[in-house]
């Protein structure tokens, strides 16, 4: 079993924000890059939003849309958004930590 099988048996529910490892059906073999990783998680966030915003339009204009679908979809794309926020905040805090280091 490997280390991303533990973590999904601890943590049944789907983060696609989250993500560590390629989709189902991903044609790419062997480990992503940060940058690969960084860019899927922008995406996912992405992805987020966007149903936030159908769910709520939907909702609006009287479709059959519960509450509490949109108040969930709303809330995943909340803390996809503050988690990729303070991802970037800390990225910057360690390239400025670098850039403070003596040559």
């Amino acid at each position: 079993m490997t280390e991303t099988d533990n973590i999904r048996s601890v943590l049944p529910g789907k983060f696609p924000a989250l993500s560590i490892d390629g989709a189902a059906g991903s044609e790419e073999i062997g480990p992503k890059t940060f940058s690969d990783l960084l860019a899927d998680s922008l995406n996912n966030v992405q992805e987020l939003q966007a149903e936030t915003n159908r769910l709520s339009e939907d909702l609006a204009l009287g479709k059959p849309v519960e509450l509490h679908q949109v108040m969930l979809a709303a809330t995943k794309a909340q803390i996809a958004m503050e988690l990729i926020i303070e991802m970037r905040n800390r990225l910057i805090e360690a390239y400025q930590e670098i850039s403070r280091m003596p040559v």
